[in-house]
């Protein structure tokens, strides 16, 4: 393919240089430039077929990349919260069973719903300030430790929104586990222009960025990877004994 290529790009240059200067030759140049652009396909051809191949390939490997992310952060949100609550409930059968209940159906739900955030659409929350009050109502039920929240500005939720409040959730819930004992967590959402920010903060002991673990997912997959897969930031500052504040910040659809 790749001669038959060059002998008609060959053929189809040499034809075209010595019938240029005549009129009378028009269909014979036609021809042979017809020829030039057939070997030109023929030796292009099976480069751009590749590249495009390629390409593919990798935009696949991508997405399912950022789906595993999605499903481990999941998995850590939902399931690993809920068996924390049953370690710390041991002794209380019931609320065990509760707990168990409780998650069995949001995993089905998450599992099997389009939308996959263990919900119905129709309970789902319209607006952010909605969503982030009844986000920190959850959290405050489910862990015993005050949220209170102040919200400036609202608007719709759209898929972008839809994580920073995932990841906001998470850091609501570690605030609540590790640093509840310091009292309230300190929620605050604003909406200016196109821009939303979010921040949660607590009075606890707080903790070393750098000695997290690697293989901690909470910090690392469900709060600031979650909001990079999805063109958000976030930011977090710690301390021993400084307590934890989490900025996140995500360009809303305008």
């Amino acid at each position: 393919r790749g001669a038959a290529g060059v002998l008609l790009v060959g053929v189809g240059v040499s034809a075209i240089v010595v019938m240029q200067g005549s009129a009378r030759h028009l269909g014979t140049v036609l021809q042979a430039s017809l020829a030039v652009l057939v070997g030109i396909a023929l030796l292009a051809g099976p480069y751009l077929i590749r590249m495009a191949q390629d390409l593919s390939e990798e935009r696949l490997m991508r997405i399912r990349a950022q789906e595993r992310a999605e499903v481990a952060a999941h998995v850590h949100d939902s399931v690993l919260h809920t068996l924390t609550l049953i370690q710390r409930n041991a002794e209380n059968a019931r609320e065990v069973a509760r707990l168990a209940r409780a998650q069995e159906r949001e995993l089905r739900a998450w599992l099997y719903k389009p939308e996959g955030r263990g919900k119905d659409e129709e309970e789902e929350p319209d607006t952010l300030a909605e969503a982030v009050k009844a986000t920190a109502a959850e959290v405050e039920d489910d862990h015993g430790v005050p949220v209170e929240v102040v919200c400036v500005g609202d608007c719709p939720v759209d898929e972008g929104l839809g994580a920073q409040l995932q990841a906001a959730r998470e850091a609501m819930v570690n605030a609540a586990k590790y640093g509840g004992e310091g009292g309230a967590v300190q929620v605050y959402a604003e909406v200016e222009g196109t821009t939303v920010f979010i921040s949660v903060r607590d009075r606890g002991p707080g903790f070393d960025l750098d000695a997290v673990p690697a293989d901690r997912m909470g910090v690392r997959e469900s709060i600031i990877g979650r909001m990079q897969r999805n063109g958000g930031t976030a930011r977090l500052r710690s301390a021993p004994d400084g307590g934890t504040e989490v900025e996140l910040e995500m360009e809303r659809a305008a």
